[in-house]
């Protein structure tokens, strides 16, 4: 039987809405912590990705970070005349660009996860580590549930 019918599902309680005040009150506290190295929440995961190397054109980006293609760009955009990133045209394929951190994107990285480590920590104080690693197992089998 599912967890919730349309009768029985709580309006402020239930997991959809709570998982969405979670990530409205994390990306509010990211975008604080941000704010001195000059990112966004929206921002921040670029650079982790072009500095870890897992992705380095807008078309990987849009698919990790579930944004449409138009929206990619805009926010390479705003993080290219931040200067924290350049774009130089893909040499396998003309009609895309290679994504690079600049001098001030590599600086930044570094700064970055500690920030992040803090206001997780935030949200999860007066959690134990048992807890915590109940909710991120309980949230990946949540994510396998996405088609």
């Amino acid at each position: 039987m599912p967890p919730y019918t349309a009768a029985t599902m709580p309006s402020d309680s239930n997991v959809g809405r709570l998982i969405s005040r979670i990530r409205h009150a994390l990306m509010l506290a990211v975008d604080e912590r941000l704010a001195p190295l000059g990112l966004t929440a929206a921002q921040w995961s670029v650079v982790v990705y072009l500095a870890e190397d897992i992705a380095s054109t807008p078309a990987e980006l849009a698919g990790l970070l579930n944004y449409d293609r138009g929206a990619m760009t805009r926010l390479i955009d705003r993080l290219e005349a931040k200067g924290f990133v350049t774009r130089e045209p893909n040499r396998k394929d003309r009609r895309s660009v290679t994504l690079s951190l600049t001098n001030a994107g590599r600086k930044a990285y570094p700064a970055i996860r500690p920030l992040i480590v803090d206001v997780l920590n935030e949200l999860l104080q007066g959690f134990n580590a048992a807890e915590v690693a109940q909710l991120e197992s309980l949230l990946l089998r949540m994510l396998k549930n996405v088609p």
